[in-house]
């Protein structure tokens, strides 16, 4: 099993460290439909461990167990509920 980064997930300048780090260190997670039936999850979580910002990391699992990260962004309002159902808020580490 490898993690694997298209050419996509860069598109909007997150480095493929931040998106690993939010990946691994996640606030939350959420199943998401996929292409072709492929498990797709999508992850909020910080890039690193000092930031105070959130961003999406989106990845499928493909049939040889490889993860692919695809989409890597800020965080948009489509998936911000996902820090609050956690229990974070905006103002936690001011």
């Amino acid at each position: 099993m490898a993690i694997r980064f298209t050419k996509s997930a860069g598109r909007h300048n997150i480095t493929q460290a931040d998106a690993l780090y939010a990946l691994t260190h996640a606030v939350n997670t959420q199943p998401i439909e996929g292409r072709d039936g492929q498990p797709t999850r999508v992850f909020v979580g910080r890039p690193h461990a000092q930031s105070r910002r959130y961003i999406e990391v989106i990845v499928a699992v493909i049939h040889t167990g490889d993860i692919v990260v695809f989409h890597a962004m800020e965080l948009t309002d489509a998936w911000r509920h996902l820090v609050y159902e956690a229990g974070y808020t905006e103002w936690e580490n001011e």
